[in-house]
């Protein structure tokens, strides 16, 4: 008998993209957590990257350049790699949330600008380094698509803001029935969602009642906006400032 195996007595159901789940299933190898990878999302690259590329060559003009997400960044890294780009020396970076600073400052050891808590466009532009934008320059690296805030705060900042779209989400179907299968085997229950877009979507493909499950699931989210989406459906939704593995560990050990 393998003293040294632990039980995996607690389910985490992961709806974040498969690359993502690779990550965090190495990081739960050796704890008693069993990571469930149900990706409601899917990110791949572009088809034509003439007119990203184009931006990247010019990334001079730009006084300031911002980052949705760790996915913005790694396609980024890729096509700058491609060109043998340089960042320019007098430009301001900043980051919506601490991953994407991270994956910043581990790739290039620059000062990235980030809130403090509270992850979202909003709070990021109450940073001192945007109070004078007025005919500046912004750019903005993201997937295809997504929420228009950040660029119509700008605006009316005063601001001029250009999209650096380097990559495309696309939304995935779910397999309700596997999941119920899968969660017999576990005494405790979470579910991590980290897309506004996502919970919708998880809510949009409930058409037979099958989220039943979620009344005994608690729920991991990164937003208030996340959690205004599923109120309705659990009152046991725990709102965290972040995902990261020890942030996770710390919620489900405590929970």
């Amino acid at each position: 008998m393998n003293l040294n195996v632990v039980k995996k007595s607690i389910a985490l159901i992961s709806t974040r993209p498969s690359e993502k789940n690779i990550g965090l299933l190495k990081g739960l190898e050796n704890t008693n957590i069993s990571l469930l990878s149900h990706p409601l999302t899917e990110i791949i690259p572009l088809k034509n990257y003439d007119r990203f590329d184009e931006i990247l060559n010019n990334l001079k003009i730009y006084q300031h350049i911002i980052f949705i997400s760790t996915n913005a960044v790694q396609f980024f890294i890729s096509r700058i790699d491609k060109f043998s780009i340089k960042l320019p020396k007098h430009t301001i970076f900043s980051s919506i949330g601490p991953t994407t600073q991270k994956a910043l400052k581990d790739n290039f050891d620059i000062n990235v600008h980030c809130p403090k808590k509270n992850f979202d466009s909003e709070h990021l532009l109450n940073n001192k380094v945007f109070k004078h934008i007025q005919n500046k320059k912004v750019l903005v690296i993201r997937g295809v698509g997504g929420r228009e805030s950040l660029k119509k705060m700008l605006e009316e900042k005063g601001a001029d803001v250009d999209y650096g779209e380097c990559y495309i989400r696309n939304y995935l179907p779910i397999n309700f029935m596997k999941i119920q299968q899968e969660i017999k085997a576990y005494n405790s229950i979470f579910l991590l969602i980290s897309s506004h877009e996502s919970a919708i979507n998880l809510l949009a493909q409930n058409k037979g009642g099958n989220l039943q499950w979620l009344k005994s699931t608690k729920i991991i989210v990164n937003h208030p906006r996340i959690k205004e989406v599923l109120d309705l459906t659990s009152d046991n939704i725990i709102l965290t400032n972040d995902v990261a593995l020890n942030s996770l560990l710390k919620i489900v050990k405590s929970n």
